[in-house]
């Protein structure tokens, strides 16, 4: 009785059903003239008859001598027509980011889809991203350059720490020169030189690399700040000569040339200041040593002692347990954040929300990480809901049928969840027996 009900519940879907295998497609775009450090966009589409029963396992993989990035937000549902069979899709992207020249294949992919073969029954395939393979090169105008920097706009822009209209011998002065590109990683810009003429010591910086990107793993912006210190040695005129960055435009395909122009300014003497000898030449007084007593010689280390005793002790402590705490911590985050209460309750917001793409999608994460790893259809079965059935039937056709007869309702749908959800703990709990009182 209760499979005749499923099969009534999931009509709509069944109508779909047929011998029509899952495929996969996928394609890469661009897919020729490409450039180094621009994104290839590795569009992964899978597609199965009736509905999927669980999340499709999109792995990530390595590229040699390219960065792959898979955002968690690059997932879409479509539905389309295959030989005349209405099909339901699941849609993923990757970006890949070529750092040099050269050929590059994809390794061979395997994506693991859980979908309804025949509803209520589910099943598994394994299915196999084709061999894609793409070229990346650098345009001939730049290929001289011993780095390559394409981007559709860069910025560069210098400031100092006091003005150079009144530096003395004795004076520093920090320059700090900040470089953003748009759509580019921050990694890619080269360093800056920070040339200082005689009588000028420069102390460059660590420079400061960061990256913005978007929640689909798309490259916002990247930024390089580089600073150094110069030190006035002696007073006169001095130039500090221009600095230039060749960057490609990808809007004019035109290599262009950043300047930040050279600097002039005039340092004067400081008769006040006195230039500090290394120590190899300083003269050093020697004065005859004081006989000490033992107890006045080593005073200090007794006082100390406790202090460093106590020191050590942390230490140790700190570097046998600290580790395996930070790490437990960050275990227990991770559960915490890929644990089953957290994926429902986003599952009931999506819900009430009634927003039906991410409520489907946040059913299929849920019903992963719920006990025995669930699919639909055994969660169907299971529940025997009458009313959760009608709305999961009226989710798959709002979302994948070409036309849709039902009305979904994400709040009832969440009211029903959560309850099928407490009956089941009071059922755990129910069985769960008590301890004896006297073993």
């Amino acid at each position: 009785m209760r499979s005749l009900l499923l099969t009534v519940a999931f009509v709509s879907a069944a109508s779909l059903s047929s011998a029509q295998s899952p495929v996969i497609h996928a394609k890469l775009v661009p897919a020729s003239n490409i450039i180094v450090g621009q994104p290839v966009h590795l569009v992964v589409e899978v597609l199965v008859p009736n509905f999927f029963t669980g999340e499709p396992l999109f792995p990530t993989f390595e590229l040699e001598n390219a960065i792959v990035v898979l955002p968690e937000e690059s997932t879409e549902n479509f539905n389309e027509q295959v030989n005349g069979q209405s099909l339901s899709g699941i849609r993923r992207t990757y970006f890949l980011y070529p750092q040099q020249a050269g050929d590059f294949r994809l390794p061979a992919i395997q994506i693991v889809v859980p979908y309804a073969i025949a509803p209520p029954k589910g099943t598994e395939a394994h299915l196999t991203i084709p061999s894609l393979a793409f070229h990346a090169d650098i345009p001939v105008a730049a290929r001289g350059l011993s780095y390559f920097l394409p981007t559709a706009r860069l910025t560069m822009q210098q400031r100092w720490s006091t003005p150079l209209n009144k530096l003395r011998v004795g004076d520093v002065a920090e320059r700090t020169i900040t470089v953003t590109v748009d759509k580019m990683q921050g990694m890619l810009i080269p360093p800056l030189p920070f040339e200082a003429p005689s009588g000028i010591k420069a102390y460059p910086e660590e420079p400061k690399v960061q990256n913005q990107m978007t929640d689909r793993g798309e490259f916002v912006q990247g930024l390089r700040v580089q600073s150094a210190k110069y030190f006035i040695q002696k007073e006169g005129d001095y130039t500090l000569p221009a600095i230039e960055l060749k960057w490609w435009n990808l809007n004019t395909n035109r290599l262009v040339t950043a300047t930040i122009p050279t600097v002039h300014f005039t340092a004067a003497s400081n008769p006040g200041y006195v230039a500090e000898l290394p120590p190899e030449l300083e003269i050093a007084t020697i004065v005859p040593p004081k006989p000490a007593s033992l107890w006045s010689r080593y005073r200090w280390a007794l006082k100390i002692a406790p202090w460093a005793f106590a020191t050590l002790t942390l230490m140790w402590l700190a570097y046998r347990y600290l580790p395996p705490l930070v790490q437990s911590l960050k275990i227990r985050q991770t559960q915490h954040a890929q644990s089953e209460s957290v994926h429902f309750r986003s599952l009931l917001r999506a819900c009430r929300r009634n927003d039906a793409h991410t409520a489907y999608a946040r059913l299929l994460l849920w019903l992963g990480h719920a006990e025995r790893r669930s699919t639909l259809d055994i969660f169907l079965y299971q529940c025997g809901d009458e009313d959760l059935t009608q709305q999961l039937n009226a989710l798959t056709e709002t979302l994948f049928a070409s036309s849709s007869n039902k009305t979904w309702n994400g709040r009832i749908m969440a009211d029903r969840l959560r309850k099928h959800r407490h009956a089941q703990a009071l059922k755990l709990r129910q069985k769960t027996p008590l301890p004896l009182l006297n073993p």
